[in-house]
């Protein structure tokens, strides 16, 4: 096994007391990568031990807090690691922050101990996609590449692995604690209401996002979305030149579409890369996507030919827009991945006919301004879950609603109400937690119903 190396960028770690956060995939990392290197650890979590499948004499070398908190947990301790999702008004995580003793994520703590070219995404939509995207672009180019961050493989836990290349999916919930958080190459996709069930109010979950950037210098490069000026304004780096990516017009520096083609605009020549003809994923939103990574890769350092190959054999990731069937003329899309109203924005189209199904935990979102979009792209709207009420306050009478309470109940509704050259899109723009898991179980129901529902012939009658 390579060495595990501290590149100086954090605290002496060597029997530091150390306090880990939630003991769910990422602090299980944290956790084990503080242990290698030295600390006393010492590991906290809501749920008792037996619920998170362990034994407390599981945690590495050190003492285990399970099913309760008190000053115990944070007694002597140098320095807290907090796992992602935990909110500031989590009790321990609040005691700490009051305390004034040094909090960090776990993202962090991963990057005290990487030394390669680092290219870190955030955004409140689009960021998984985009970071594949760039993962299989690097790929293409030959490079020993790692992707990871808040969805799949914590940074913590790939320690000694030398990569060529880092590419990094980032949350406002782990940037909130990074203090010293430097990628060579940033990019914020977009920026709309969400979380706001975490965050108090938008200003500081945007003061999160902006943290992305806080430490850059000079010589680093921040990737902005041009086709939306306020964003670009609010989010402009103190010190890393910015390059945009647009859809309309061309930027200054960054990448736009032209003649069909993804192009750069770097310097006095233009490039073009990626033909459009050669790229499989529907949605503007997707184009977006293509753009940002095209222009993080070049910054990279990665050639043309591997940010061709990387978009043309690209063919997205489940939960996004994933087209499941045709039946009767009837499309129908799983889009459960929409989790917030600027998804749920982007998933819809004004020139394609749409029963939407939509619906979930709110999160404390306000869909009052995406009404108009969903007017224009959705002539029915079947609700689902928790937040029925919230959203047909917010969209009624603009547009039909209809109360369905379960996906089940909206997939039958939606079968025998959808006329041929019509879609039925799933895009919930509501999290999942009321009535599934997560958005992939979600999802999965979903393309579970519609299979049945359209391998046999459809119910009479309609929604009403």
């Amino acid at each position: 096994m390579a060495e595990l190396r501290h590149n100086g960028r954090g605290p002496a770690l060597q029997e530091a007391t150390v306090v880990v956060l939630g003991y769910g995939q990422s602090g299980r990392a944290a956790a084990t990568l503080l242990q290698d290197a030295g600390a006393r650890v010492r590991v906290f979590d809501n749920l008792a031990a037996d619920r998170l499948g362990l034994a407390e004499e599981d945690v590495p070398g050190g003492t285990a807090f399970f099913g309760a908190g008190d000053d115990a947990v944070l007694s002597g301790a140098d320095l807290v690691i907090a796992s992602p999702g935990l909110p500031p008004t989590h009790p321990v995580l609040a005691a700490a922050l009051k305390r004034g003793l040094p909090v960090r994520s776990e993202l962090e703590l991963g990057w005290w101990f990487t030394d390669c070219p680092t290219l870190a995404i955030t955004g409140t939509n689009g960021k998984t996609t985009t970071t594949e995207l760039l993962g299989a672009m690097a790929r293409a180019a030959g490079r020993k590449t790692v992707v990871a961050g808040i969805v799949g493989t914590p940074l913590s836990s790939i320690g000694p692995e030398r990569p060529d290349v880092l590419i990094l999916e980032v949350s406002s919930f782990q940037l909130f604690l990074c203090e010293d958080f430097r990628p060579d190459v940033a990019m914020l996709l977009n920026f709309t209401s969400d979380h706001q069930d975490w965050h108090p109010d938008l200003d500081h979950y945007a003061d999160a996002k902006a943290r992305l950037f806080a430490r850059q210098g000079a010589h680093d490069a921040a990737i902005l979305p041009g086709d939306t000026p306020e964003i670009v304004e609010r989010f402009r780096p103190p010190a890393a030149e910015v390059y945009e990516f647009r859809r309309e017009g061309q930027p200054e520096r960054g990448a736009f579409l032209r003649d069909g083609r993804v192009t750069f605009r770097l310097g006095e020549e233009l490039e073009s890369v990626v033909p459009l003809s050669e790229w499989h994923l529907p949605g503007g939103h997707n184009l977006e996507n293509l753009l940002a990574a095209s222009l993080g890769a070049r910054l990279l350092g990665l050639p043309d030919e591997a940010i061709r190959t990387g978009a043309r054999d690209f063919r997205g990731l489940p939960h996004r827009m994933e087209f499941i069937t045709e039946h009767g003329g009837v499309a129908w899309i799983n889009d459960s991945k929409s989790t917030n109203p600027g998804s749920l924005e982007k998933a819809l189209d004004p020139d394609v006919p749409t029963l939407l199904i939509a619906g979930g935990v709110t999160k404390g979102c306000d869909f009052r301004p995406v009404r108009d979009a969903v007017t224009e792209g959705a002539r029915t709207v079947l609700l689902i879950g928790e937040g029925m009420d919230d959203l047909e306050t917010a969209w009624a009478p603009s547009v039909r609603t209809v109360r369905a309470d379960t996906l089940e109940r909206a997939v039958e509704m939606a079968a025998a109400e959808a006329a041929p050259g019509e879609r039925v899109l799933f895009s919930p723009g509501c999290a999942s937690f009321d009535q599934f898991e997560n958005y992939v179980h979600r999802g999965n129901r979903f393309r579970e119903l519609v299979m049945e529902r359209t391998g046999r012939k459809r119910p009479e009658g309609g929604v009403g």
